[in-house]
């Protein structure tokens, strides 16, 4: 039988390198939810300043601001969408790649059960032998 240790390093080493690209999505991932919380954060602060400023002016640049960061906090939510389909996609890749190394290695570790029952019935056989060998030659004499 074939040995399948070679199929099984290279369905790893897929698995692994599918690893890698899904921690990158969730790590931009993450990078947009920081740009995204920052915003909120930073709008809130702009927006109590201008409260607390009490001008109208503050207030109308501010609307102007909130108004541009809306918009860029839209922008952020398509990108998360779209890196979330990434991200699901590449989850499923790496659980078909996962579920073919994991088969590889089932069948090996069977192969090689099968093998070492082979060899243990061919060792048993041939103690048997012997002791009949030795069982035959102690009542000849």
């Amino acid at each position: 039988m074939a040995d399948l240790n070679p199929l099984i390093k290279l369905r790893k080493f897929r698995v692994e390198e599918k690893q890698k690209v899904l921690a990158e999505l969730f790590r931009q991932a993450e990078l947009l939810e920081g740009r995204k919380r920052a915003i909120l954060d930073e709008m809130a602060f702009e927006r109590k300043v201008a409260e607390e400023s009490g001008k109208v002016e503050a207030l109308v640049t501010y609307a102007a601001y909130s108004s541009r960061m809306v918009g860029e906090i839209d922008r952020l939510d398509v990108q998360l969408k779209r890196l979330d389909m990434r991200i699901e996609k590449a989850q499923d890749e790496m659980r078909e790649a996962f579920s073919e190394q994991k088969k590889a290695q089932i069948i090996q570790e069977r192969r090689e059960a099968e093998e070492e029952a082979e060899r243990e019935a061919k060792d048993s056989k041939s103690l048997d032998e012997i002791g009949i060998e030795a069982f035959r030659r102690s009542e000849d004499r």
